[in-house]
This record gives structure tokens, C-alpha cells and sequence, in this order.
């Protein structure tokens, strides 16, 4: 084991132990060190004092020509700004190589998103089989919401507040937002209370009574909406973008939208005006006199 891998090891042990990240975030920060960890190893590098802004640059210039979209690239460079700041506090290192370096400029993408008369008409026809409830319900719920596949999985009954009509939502960074419950939506979860049939405090379980999963969502998805994706790829997060999306398209506010999602910065919430402003080019051509 070289320095530089001691030092990363150090970085997410301390990440685990004491900040108590996410496994989904430690998982990325290990995936992020080690691409550039083999990167050094690629260029015998092996010690910290090694490593210059020239070295991160060459670094860029790599993971690019392996295609990797800007904003792959931006979060590694996030990443090791984030290691070097733990060496900096630690007395580790003077100085980070990362300063001063910009992220590459992010490309422009449109957010994919499902039909709302396809995704509608999907579950109305789920509504309709008492053998699909559940998964009716949570569809429904995820497009109501906009939840994070993540934050479904942790919802318990006690986050539910018919009294106030509001849902608590704990987000990134153990972050709470507050969802207000539609007449429709206070309806629905009523009427799913009165017939589940286990005790759990989490608002959905597996066949065994256990936490749902990501993956789980992922296969309930896949299952009944693929047919209504135009290129049959479907994942949790899509039903999130087909929330914000049709929101926005019957006229939401983009502040409104940012805290239903729980974003931390507008910028992010952004995306979707891409996808309003094609929707605009398709109702102007299709109603003005001289299209």
C-alpha cells in the first residue's frame, strides 16, 4: 500500500465513522479515489507531494478521452477536493492541487421524462386489479411526490400528518421537507392504511414484512412501465422527472418544484425548463397561423 491509498483509506474511514455518510455516498467517494488512485499508479505516482495541479489536469485530459461526461468528471474533481480538505485540516498537506482548477462545463441535456396520458392511463388500469394494489399505490405515491426511490424505502406511518395534511420527507444528508397531502393523495394513503396487512412502522414492506429496497422499486417499475418508455429503459428516478416535468408544464412555479424535490440549489431544478421549453415548441408550431 502506497501513500496515497493510506491516505484515502484514512479519508473513508473517517467519512464512515465520524461523519456517518451514506453508503451510496461512500460508495461513490471510494469508486472516485480509486479511478484516480490506479490513474497514479498508471503514472508512478505514489507519493502525495507527487501529485501537482499538472497531475490533475492530465487527470481531466484522461477520464475525458474515456468519454466520461463532464458531470462524471466534475464530481471525481468534488471528490478530491473533498479528500484534500481533509488533509488540509488534518496538517497532512499545505496546499490542494485542485485549486483553482474549474470544473469542465457541464453539456446542456434535455430530462427524459414519461407521456402524462400514457403514465395516467397505466395507473388507472393498475388501480383496477386488487392484486396490484400495493404496487399501484406506490406508484402512485412516487408520482404525487416526486420522492427519491431512497426516501420511499424510509418512510414510516408516523411521517404521515392527516391532522396538518402534510407528509415529512427525510432527505440527502438526513435533510426533512415537508410535502403537502393532496385531498387525492390524503384518500389514497387512508384507504391503504385500512388495508394493510402487517404491522410494520415502515409505510411499505416486502411479501416478508421487511424494509422495501431500491432494487425492488426498480423491478415494480421495469415491470409496468417499460411498455410506455419510447426506448423501454424505466428506473425510479424517471417517475421523479415525470413529476417535476408535468408540474412545470401545467404551469408550477420552478421555486414551488425545487422544495417538493428537496434540491439544495435552483440551478438543479433548472434541467426541467428544458423540457418545458420543447413542450412550448410543440404547442406553438402546432397552434400559431404561421407555423
Amino acid at each position: 500500500m502506497n501513500e496515497i491509498e493510506k491516505y484515502f483509506n484514512k479519508f473513508l474511514e473517517y467519512n464512515d465513522g465520524y461523519r456517518k455518510y451514506s453508503k451510496n455516498t461512500l460508495h461513490s467517494y471510494r469508486k472516485d479515489l480509486y479511478d484516480f488512485l490506479e490513474f497514479c499508479f498508471d503514472n508512478n505516482i505514489e507519493r502525495l507531494t507527487q501529485i501537482s495541479i499538472k497531475t490533475i489536469k492530465k487527470f481531466m485530459i484522461f477520464l475525458s478521452v474515456k468519454n466520461l461526461k463532464s458531470s462524471s468528471i466534475s464530481r471525481k474533481l468534488s471528490t478530491l477536493r473533498t479528500f484534500y480538505d481533509f488533509l488540509i485540516f488534518n496538517d497532512i498537506v499545505e496546499k490542494s492541487p485542485i485549486e483553482g482548477i474549474s470544473n469542465p462545463k457541464r453539456e446542456k441535456r434535455l430530462v427524459k421524462s414519461l407521456s402524462e396520458k400514457s403514465f395516467l392511463e397505466k395507473l388507472n388500469n393498475l388501480a383496477h386489479s386488487s392484486e396490484l394494489y400495493e404496487h399501484w399505490v406506490i406508484l402512485e405515491l412516487l408520482y404525487c411526490t416526486g420522492l427519491r426511490v431512497s426516501e420511499l424505502c424510509e418512510l414510516k406511518i408516523s411521517d404521515i400528518a392527516f391532522d396538518r395534511k402534510i407528509l415529512t420527507v427525510k432527505g440527502k444528508g438526513d435533510k426533512k421537507r415537508l410535502i403537502p397531502l393532496t385531498d387525492y393523495l390524503e384518500k389514497l394513503l387512508k384507504e391503504y392504511l385500512l388495508k394493510r396487512k402487517n404491522n410494520s412502522e415502515y409505510l411499505f414492506t416486502t411479501k416478508k414484512g421487511g424494509k422495501l429496497y431500491p432494487k425492488y422499486i426498480e423491478r415494480l417499475t421495469q415491470k409496468y412501465l417499460a411498455d410506455i418508455s419510447e426506448d423501454g429503459r424505466v428506473y425510479p428516478h424517471l417517475i421523479r422527472h415525470t413529476f417535476a416535468t408535468h408540474l412545470l408544464k401545467h404551469g408550477a412555479d420552478l421555486r414551488a418544484i425545487k422544495e417538493l424535490l428537496g434540491h439544495s440549489d435552483l440551478r438543479t431544478t433548472t434541467i426541467y425548463t428544458h423540457v418545458s421549453i420543447e413542450h412550448l415548441k410543440k404547442v406553438y408550431k402546432n397552434s400559431h397561423p404561421k407555423r
